[in-house]
């Protein structure tokens, strides 16, 4: 049975796409992330708040992977936080990558300003530069430029969507440089949100809504595209990420949903960067399954 939020009215929609009133301890788990984050950098090493951006957030987090097993310069995951577009920061994710280092993968977190102070189509604008940065400074960031990857949890999901579907050409890039992308449950039609609270500090406008809307059109890359949701989630969740397998798999993309079992939206971080979890082994293979081009 196939869930359309435009069938619903405003409350059944706030159910289905606020994780808040579905988690009893929602509150209490976001929290406790950055207390994660903290103990993780205790351990890691590497280059905090590089600049990509004159904006005020427009710094990102450089974790080097600790060994040559997958190749020297090594592959990078380039990993952006959630948040609903209007709360958190990449400090408060630094956890997510101590299994990847520990593997031989360069982790690379995007920060970016938040609502209200600025747009959705800002937000939006922030990350395409962050990409563009890291491509053109992979020497300078000791990574393998033909090997970068790309995920984001929640609202990090959405963006993730976002620059699956640019054209990197018009940038003087590659159109196929990312090599594949993991989105972790994401929200890729920001007009659900309008019928949400969350809007209050979001502010869309269904103009914006649309121009931002992942499903409105295929991604231009080829794949390979995991797009993982937990099991738990509401339906309106699970059902963003089947639509979005389902529009790929109509233009002959690869693409794969999977359904993180026992996890809920805050949980199924946990099992993003938990290294003897099946999710966690699946970006590792596709990373690993990549050859240096």
């Amino acid at each position: 049975m196939t869930f359309n939020w435009r069938d619903h009215d405003d409350e059944t929609i706030e159910y289905h796409f606020n994780p808040r009133l579905t988690i009893p301890d929602a509150m209490e788990l976001i929290q406790a992330i950055p207390q994660f984050a903290a103990l993780a950098r205790e351990t890691l090493s590497g280059q905090i708040d590089i600049r990509y951006g004159h904006r005020p957030k427009e710094t990102l987090d450089v974790f080097p992977a600790t060994t040559a097993a997958l190749g020297s310069p090594p592959p990078a995951l380039v990993f952006i936080h959630g948040g609903y577009w209007r709360m958190m920061d990449k400090s408060d994710h630094s956890h997510v990558a101590s299994a990847m280092v520990d593997d031989g993968i360069t982790h690379i977190s995007l920060n970016y300003d938040l609502c209200p102070e600025v747009t959705l189509d800002d937000i939006v604008d922030e990350i395409r530069n962050a990409i563009i940065y890291i491509y053109q400074n992979a020497s300078n960031l000791g990574i393998d430029g033909n090997r970068i990857f790309l995920s984001g949890h929640s609202a990090g999901g959405h963006l993730t969507g976002m620059m699956l579907k640019e054209d990197w050409t018009a940038h003087g890039m590659p159109a196929n440089f990312l090599k594949g992308a993991m989105p972790l449950s994401p929200v890729f039609e920001p007009e659900a949100i309008m019928h949400t609270s969350i809007n209050q500090d979001v502010r869309l406008n269904l103009e914006m809504a649309q121009r931002n809307n992942v499903l409105a059109g295929p991604p231009s890359m080829n794949g390979p595209i995991i797009v993982a949701v937990g099991e738990m989630e509401p339906q309106g969740f699970r059902q963003q990420s089947v639509s979005y397998v389902e529009l790929c798999h109509a233009s002959d993309i690869e693409a794969e949903y999977y359904e993180i079992k026992g996890c809920h939206h805050f949980s199924a971080l946990e099992a993003f960067s938990t290294k003897d979890h099946e999710l966690y082994q699946k970006i590792l293979t596709m990373i690993t399954g990549q050859e240096d081009s």
